[in-house]
């Protein structure tokens, strides 16, 4: 039962990806919420099944979108993988260590994501980083603290214990 609510929240987020949060754009940068759909599924349900959402969400955005083909599955696939290790280990951190970790993810899924996207553009890798995936990988944890604080029982479905 649970496998279909996530499908079901895959082809949500996947539709509004694609055709509603273009209009909230800032700049270059539209809210990935495909990312932040994986990070969940990874600290909820584990890395293996945060890959499975990855693979198959990111190849139905490469497949109904403009772009390299396969950049799109293979950034949420590695999102998934390490949001799995941070499934596992998040009860070690405090906030700023799970804050930390959360940009290292977006960090490494932007830079896997545009390193593919603007491979044959002629960019530098200093301005592709500058200009591409630092200021997306804020935007998406602006995005991910607005979303945790807003649902009820927070990103995570529960509370993590007080220290």
């Amino acid at each position: 039962m649970k496998v279909f609510s996530y499908i079901f929240l895959f082809t949500a987020l996947l539709f509004a990806q694609i055709y509603v949060l273009p209009y909230f754009a800032i700049g270059y940068f539209v809210p990935d919420v495909l990312f932040i759909g994986v990070i969940v599924v990874g600290i909820r349900e584990g890395g293996v099944w945060a890959m499975l959402a990855g693979a198959g969400s990111g190849f139905l955005r490469d497949a109904f979108t403009t772009g390299f083909l396969g950049s799109s599955m293979l950034s949420l696939v590695i999102a998934g993988f390490l949001a799995g290790i941070f499934a596992r280990h998040r009860l070690r951190f405090g906030i700023q260590g799970n804050i930390l970790f959360l940009f290292a993810v977006a960090f490494v899924y932007n830079l896997v994501y545009y390193t593919l996207q603007l491979f044959d553009a002629a960019l530098n890798f200093s301005t592709i980083l500058l200009q591409f995936i630092i200021p997306a990988a804020i935007y998406t944890l602006i995005i991910v603290g607005i979303a945790h604080f807003l649902i009820p029982r927070g990103l995570w479905g529960k509370k993590l214990p007080q220290r």
